[in-house]
């Protein structure tokens, strides 16, 4: 997060202030602590980026080929 931020050329406070959060929120997301999922979401949001919530769940083709290839 703290890449992206400077990537941008943002201070923790204008990217609080874009994000509608406060500073100390930027830095615990750039320290690795826990903030809330629409926080998180609004930060992203701040920098131009986006999040992407996507099924993790194997296909069975997907899992065919993989016991193929084991074998």
């Amino acid at each position: 997060m703290r890449a992206l931020r400077r990537a941008k050329g943002y201070t923790q406070r204008q990217l609080a202030e874009k994000a509608n959060c406060g500073r100390k929120t930027i830095i615990d997301l750039e320290a690795g602590e826990n903030v809330a999922v629409y926080t998180l979401f609004r930060v992203v949001s701040a920098l131009g980026m986006a999040l992407e919530i996507v099924d993790k769940r194997i296909d069975l083709k997907s899992l065919a080929d993989l016991v193929e290839h084991d074998e």
